[in-house]
């Protein structure tokens, strides 16, 4: 087989310096979506289907407590009906939307809210402003990984959409960890999932991108193992949501900005599961028998996972569904305080920090624990740019030490922060090299590879943030360095551990370090280029 030849893109030149090698929407080449040496990528012991990795033909499935809102919006049953779930979050899309085509009449808004920065945030957006520290507007997440990582995976002749750093280390990484029944379902499901980059403009930059769903949707061969119809059929309905609500965005463009939408707890985790864009991936997780209120909230917390770094970006950025700003404490008001971001920030906190300590090997889990390391390296969120300009803000005050509670504890029936939580039980030290992460390490025996890991997750970005400088060539070099210490874990059948380091370094990015309240802080600092547009590519 030969893959299409790669040319620049017909697209605006903003996207040639990201897109350069990706091929023209104009080149006719036939292509061939399976990659001919698929067989050859069995890095993972995660291949139950595979002679010397043979097991069980299903995944180990964990039952957990709590999760009680989260169980409300899937019950218990013989079978799995999505409907209601969907239904709900369709439903909060219109009634949202039709009210911002109707914000010149009279009648009273119930579903959304003007917002805007506290005087006292506007005051330091302004001076950090003028003293030259500005967030440069997102990007749109098309840059190709580098030949180096290509390579170590041995995914030279994969589509094109699959091999941007935004996909390779978001889905394609999710699925790696998660493992599938063999190299060809494996490689379909990541296919599958590729729907998330609707969201992105993917369909609008590559020709491949819709055949390859298209082909992936009806793979026979994925579609006879444990969950492989249940996910594919789910995956259409999740990509139904996705086009809806893009939708309703182009329609209203001009009418987004500085607005939020209004939302219950409940419709909160029904949104916020839709949000996530993995329907699919949930799917067949609950036919291999995972515990469907962990499921709803691991999928559901891929949003605030999220939002959490987007928040000054999508006051202007046209998205009315930020986790974060959808929380009574912001909608009640209308206005934007450091103290409501932190009460909000300390919510999400908790109620992810069972999912990457107790929980951290679950298969949804392994696809929350993508998270962090994502905005470092899909060439999008900057995360690094935002963790820098941010950090100043960090509290001091971490004396309360790590703590937990479940979603429907940190925040009421209305969505306000109860402020409710409870210790961590088996937290770590909180060191930069914590007393877990040490163990760790013990146990490999000194493992180069993950203490090279550990560098890229859980010490370089902390460092370089604390330090307050941009410098754009050293947050290039950490993410690069990040990928390629995944890529290399990874090739060396190295899952579980590199499973373990990336959900530990989300806790300590949540709990422990605080990068992820820097960059919420440093997101203030948007230059708004995007006010009243879409932040993907159009």
């Amino acid at each position: 087989m030969t893959s299409c030849a790669l040319t620049q893109l017909d697209v605006p030149t903003l996207i040639h310096t990201e897109a350069k090698e990706h091929p023209s929407k104009n080149n006719k080449t036939p292509y061939h979506i399976r990659p001919h040496r698929l067989n050859q990528f069995i890095h993972s012991n995660y291949f139950w289907g595979l002679g010397s990795f043979k097991r069980p033909d299903t995944l180990f499935a964990v039952p957990c407590s709590g999760y009680a809102e989260a169980r409300t919006i899937l019950p218990e049953g013989p079978s799995i009906n999505w409907h209601p779930v969907l239904e709900k979050a369709f439903n909060k899309l219109q009634v949202v939307f039709d009210e911002v085509e109707a914000l010149n009449t009279q009648e009273p808004k119930t579903a959304i809210a003007e917002i805007s920065l506290s005087s006292e945030l506007q005051a330091w957006r302004k001076e950090q402003h003028k003293a030259g520290r500005v967030l440069p507007s997102k990007g749109y997440g098309l840059t190709r990984a580098s030949d180096t990582v290509i390579d170590i995976l041995g995914v030279r002749d994969w589509p094109p959409p699959l091999l941007t750093n935004a996909a390779l280390f978001g889905s394609g990484f999710a699925n790696f960890l998660i493992g599938a029944y063999d190299p060809e379902v494996l490689f379909s499901n990541y296919c599958v999932d590729m729907g998330f980059f609707y969201e992105h403009g993917y369909n609008k930059v590559f020709p491949e991108y819709e055949p390859v769903i298209r082909w992936a949707a009806t793979d026979a061969h994925a579609m006879a193992t444990v969950g492989g119809t249940e996910r594919r059929t789910a995956a259409e309905m999740g990509l139904k949501y996705i086009r809806r609500k893009i939708a309703l965005e182009d329609e209203s463009i001009g009418n987004l900005s500085n607005k939020t939408a209004k939302m219950t707890r409940k419709e909160s985790l029904a949104v916020n599961f839709c949000e996530c864009s993995l329907l699919g991936m949930a799917a067949e997780l609950l036919a291999h028998g995972s515990d469907r209120g962990a499921v709803i909230n691991d999928f559901a917390f891929g949003s605030p996972g999220t939002d959490v770094i987007d928040v000054g970006s999508d006051i202007h950025n046209s998205e009315l569904f930020n986790s974060f700003l959808n929380t009574g404490e912001i909608t009640e008001e209308g206005i934007v305080t450091e103290d409501a971001l932190r009460r909000v920030y300390d919510a999400y906190a908790h109620s992810s920090a069972r999912m990457f300590t107790e929980r951290w090997s679950e298969p949804g889990v392994r696809m929350c624990s993508m998270l962090f390391t994502w905005h470092i390296q899909n060439n999008r969120h900057d995360f690094l740019r935002r963790a820098v300009l941010g950090y100043c803000k960090v509290r001091n005050d971490r004396s309360t030490g790590q703590r937990e509670a479940d979603i429907d504890e940190v925040f009421d029936e209305d969505l306000h922060t109860t402020g409710f939580s409870r210790p961590l039980k088996g937290s770590c030290n909180g060191e930069a090299v914590c007393d877990q992460v040490h163990e760790r390490l013990e146990r490999s025996h000194g493992d180069p590879l993950l203490k090279e890991l550990w560098h890229y997750l859980g010490e370089a970005p902390v460092d370089y943030a604390s330090r307050g400088l941009v410098d754009p060539n050293k947050e290039n070099e950490l993410a690069e360095g990040s990928r390629i210490a995944m890529a290399r874990a990874y090739s060396y059948g190295l899952a579980d551990d590199l499973a373990w380091f990336l959900a530990h370094a989300s806790q300590h990015a949540w709990q422990v370090n605080y990068l992820f309240e820097a960059a919420m802080f440093g997101s203030l600092l948007d230059d708004g280029g995007l006010k009243g547009q879409l932040d993907r590519f159009t």
